[in-house]
């Protein structure tokens, strides 16, 4: 048996992949520490017979951030205030209290054998877990965002392609122009007090240094690795469900199967002034006589649907998603999993820059389409929703992505390293 601590933090998005990888490994007899938020207590707390729960040291979840004037004002306009946010991020997680972060994640981390980390809590995690002694997993989410020669950073919906020279420079120049707003400084800082070597944008290079790398993405979603890219394992998605099923209140809107609804959600990053955009989506859908379950993620969205039938500030969309026409989400990994999963046309509506690439991605698969503007949802599902092709498309591919278990991977991964451990 191994002391394994599966740690995450920021949105739901990112930290849920990770509880099927903490649930997999003490239903295989490890002691488990899930190290996550405090935000996220009443979620994940109330799992000990599989794993236990522990706050992480700085409060980097999405409750914390929907509480913070600053977090709604730059999420206002996400991609204007790319730079702030990304400074934000960092001081959540980190720079806010280094010397508070740096104690809490080694007290975590203490007696540990392995530390599961996602990759770009990892630019802090994997340094002080090697200070320890102990050996990282990363579990990765974002692959469009590792370098290579073959393509240059995704600029908006697809890949810059310069030849292997300009790609290479449009990454260094990615990376240079980043740095600064994801506290390099204050990482190496960090590092070199720990008496390991300085990186250049630890937030996005550091998963590098973990002993093991497992794509928390579906290969057939994604395509294939370029060959310049550093040592990983393909895992596949990781869907997690929140314990407790869906509230009845819920399930009587969803109904009988005979009419289903649309579901619409924008996931945690959204910010409480996107009530407007679920307004408008559920007017649209209305007019086209077309049924909608909006979860709205912050209660304060619910003043902009007053007294409306089927809005929700949360409930948990796994097992809603079968149930749904199609699927409206803001492109996060977390919902573009389950919905592709579930085997329903996808229309993505970003809230935040991965999820611009990921729209694209699911148009480019003939499984969902990308839109940029609410007003645009509703003549979007109104073409999924008839489209037969897609369907049988969706359908195809929920099939392949049935043998698929990122979880268990990034599990396996992670007991590998315990055993290896002196």
């Amino acid at each position: 048996m191994s002391r394994i601590v599966v740690t995450s933090a920021a949105y739901l998005g990112d930290v849920a992949p990770f509880v099927p990888v903490a649930e997999r490994l003490a239903e295989r007899g490890h002691a488990v520490t899930l190290l996550a938020p405090e935000g996220y207590r009443p979620l994940l707390e109330g799992h000990g017979e599989r794993y236990t729960f522990r706050p992480s040291p700085l409060d980097f979840s999405a409750p914390a951030m929907h509480a913070d004037p600053r977090h709604e004002r730059l999420m206002r306009h996400p991609y204007r205030n790319a730079a702030q946010l990304g400074r934000y991020w960092m001081g959540l997680g980190w720079s806010n209290d280094p010397d508070r972060a740096e104690a809490g994640f080694r007290d975590a981390f203490a007696g540990a054998d392995v530390v599961v980390t996602h990759p770009t809590q990892g630019s802090v995690t994997i340094p002080i877990a090697h200070a320890l002694g102990i050996p990282v997993a990363v579990g990765h989410l974002f692959p469009m965002m590792i370098p290579t020669t073959s393509w240059g950073p995704p600029a908006g919906k697809r890949f810059v392609r310069l030849g292997a020279t300009g790609n290479r420079l449009a990454w260094r120049s990615l990376w240079t122009l980043s740095a600064p707003f994801f506290d390099d400084r204050s990482i190496n800082r960090l590092r070199r007090r720990l008496g390991q070597p300085t990186i250049r944008n630890n937030a996005a290079q550091a998963f590098r240094e973990a002993e093991a790398d497992v794509l928390l993405v579906s290969r057939r979603y994604f395509g294939d690795s370029p060959p310049d890219w550093p040592p990983h394992t393909w895992g596949g998605f990781s869907v997690w469900s929140p314990a407790g099923g869906v509230p009845p209140e819920v399930d009587e809107v969803v109904g009988d199967g005979s009419d289903p609804p649309v579901l619409v959600t924008l996931g945690t990053s959204a910010a409480s002034g996107a009530g407007a955009q679920f307004a408008t989506i559920a007017a649209d859908l209305d007019r086209r006589g077309l049924r909608s379950l909006l979860l709205v993620g912050d209660a304060r969205n619910l003043e902009a649907l007053p007294g409306r039938k089927g809005a929700f500030a949360f409930a948990p969309v796994v097992p809603l998603l079968p149930r749904c026409r199609v699927a409206v989400i803001s492109g996060a990994l977390g919902g573009i999993a389950a919905a592709l999963s579930a085997g329903i046309p996808i229309v993505v509506l970003p809230q935040l820059f991965d999820q611009i690439w990921h729209g694209q991605r699911v148009q480019d698969l003939g499984v969902g389409r990308l839109v940029r503007r609410a007003s645009d949802v509703g003549s979007a599902v109104a073409d999924l929703a008839g489209d037969a092709a897609v369907h049988e498309r969706c359908r195809a591919l929920a099939e392949k992505l049935a043998g698929e278990d990122g979880a268990a991977v990034l599990a396996t991964a992670a007991e590998s390293l315990g055993s290896a451990a002196p």
